[in-house]
């Protein structure tokens, strides 16, 4: 019994010799748990996995840019592999091995734990940029920003970008030069948004509409989410006709304490709802002016100028004959320019900026704030512009169609005012849109002939439809 115990710890010592001859020669080979530079070199000596692996790293990368691919050749950046280097990290690794705990797994028949040995390699950085930065140029995608169609009086749908983040993209190639088995890099792009349109895209078509008009045009126009305005002409002298229908209408309003009475708000009604008649304007300037209508005509060019409003004013009611020695005309900034005579009536002017202003003002008093609050705090508030868009928006005229408040079904209000003579045509309108809320000015006129009604409408129909849909894509 005793035999049989010392044979048995001699064939226990003989196995443990026997495993520990194995391990040691072992340590010179590749364990089959083991990778170098990604790729398993199983049981090979470690200086012919070395070379194996040197080999294996020479063919190309494909580099991918979106659905676009090409290839990087490590000969074409100066790549190397520093075999001495890597021999050393593998050896150093082996020895690491040769611990008790790797002893110990053998005499169990275990492998060594997983593991994957890096790859020392150089190259040109520089070059390898180089050639990205090619890609890049042959790739990259601009974002372009919206396009003007002048014959639709559209604008062409803008178009994202892409651009090559070639800092970002580095560390995957240089990861992939290193790796026997993963060779493909996809390449880090990014994404640009596409531009937003601008109002000056939105001038270009205005522009190009009018080019065509045979006459005097000025246009305003003014987004009230951002402030940006398209000054086309706006400052220049046009007749004031039943545009100055609104500055009288807010000068009621002014003079009310909640609203108007009664008999003022039917006076306002039959005003705004009658175009090819100014008897009902005249009859409102009438009771401003306590009987006079004069004096009510000069109350509302008081108000303009109260509100910073040079270039508007009342010299006389409508229709009032001006003989040879009346001097009724009142100098302006917008009448002094000699250069864009558009034959304004010398009693009654206004410039399509002033009248942009104006709504600006009742759309920001609504909002209780503005110039309206800031300059009359005692004579509006915010519920009082509120009845006067009201009114204005209720009683627009029944005899004219509508120009630029022919806006599509969908639109949340339109608040507009026209106005005419033989010689002019104009409308200036508030609109709150879905994709945005804006004024919106236009007054045509001809010079000494009549003005073509159909023609002028139909520019100013273009103008409310290039309009509408930039704000409402």
């Amino acid at each position: 019994m005793r035999q049989l115990r010392i044979f048995g710890v001699l064939g226990v010592v003989l196995y443990v010799l026997a495993q520990f001859v194995m391990f040691q020669l072992s340590l010179a080979r590749v364990p089959d748990t083991w990778t170098i530079g990604g790729a398993a070199y199983p049981e090979e000596p470690i200086e012919i996995a070395v070379e194996h692996v040197r080999a294996d790293l020479t063919p190309p990368l494909t580099l991918h840019y979106l659905d676009q691919t090409f290839q990087l050749d490590p000969a074409s950046i100066d790549f190397s592999v520093d075999v001495t280097e890597t021999l050393r990290l593998v050896r150093e690794a082996r020895s690491q091995s040769a611990a008790l705990g790797d002893f110990l797994r053998q005499l169990i028949f275990q492998p060594p734990a997983a593991r994957d040995v890096p790859v020392v390699v150089s190259y040109s950085d520089e070059q390898v940029r180089a050639q990205l930065a090619a890609a890049a140029a042959q790739h990259d995608q601009v974002p372009r920003p919206p396009q003007p169609v002048t014959a639709t009086l559209s604008l062409q749908a803008a178009q994202p970008g892409h651009l090559l983040n070639i800092v970002q993209s580095m560390p995957a190639v240089d990861a992939a030069l290193k790796s026997v088995t993963h060779r493909d890099v996809v390449l880090i792009v990014d994404e640009l948004a596409a531009p937003p349109p601008t109002l000056d895209l939105l001038a270009q078509l205005f522009e190009a509409r009018l080019a065509s008009f045979r006459g005097r045009a000025g246009v305003f126009m003014k987004d009230l989410r951002t402030g940006e305005e398209i000054n086309l002409n706006a400052g220049a002298a046009f007749s004031g006709a039943g545009l100055l229908k609104l500055p009288a209408v807010m000068e009621a309003y002014r003079r009310s304490v909640d609203a108007p009475d009664e008999a003022t708000a039917q006076l306002i009604a039959a005003a705004l709802q009658t175009e090819q008649s100014n008897q009902p304007a005249n009859a409102l300037l009438a009771a401003l002016g306590n009987g006079d209508a004069a004096a009510g005509a000069g109350d509302v060019t008081a108000l303009a100028r109260a509100l910073g409003l040079r270039d508007t004013f009342m010299a006389l009611p409508y229709d009032q004959p001006i003989t040879a020695t009346q001097a009724v005309s009142i100098s302006t900034p917008a009448n002094s320019k000699a250069a864009f005579d558009t034959g304004a009536d010398r009693a009654l002017q206004t410039t399509p900026a002033d009248m942009g202003l104006l709504l600006e003002m009742i759309a920001q008093c609504r909002d209780s704030g503005g110039a309206l609050l800031a300059v009359m705090p005692a004579q509006f508030s915010s519920q009082k512009c509120e009845a006067l868009a009201a009114a204005l928006r209720d009683d627009a005229p029944t005899d004219v169609p509508p120009l630029l408040g022919g806006v599509p079904a969908g639109t949340r209000e339109v608040i507009h005012r026209p106005g005419g003579t033989a010689t002019m045509r104009a409308d200036a309108a508030l609109v709150y849109s879905p994709g945005g809320d804006y004024v919106l000015v236009v007054c045509l006129s001809a010079l000494d002939q009549p003005l073509d009604w159909d023609a002028a409408n139909a520019v100013m129909a273009d103008l409310s439809r290039a309009a509408y849909d930039y704000f409402n894509p």
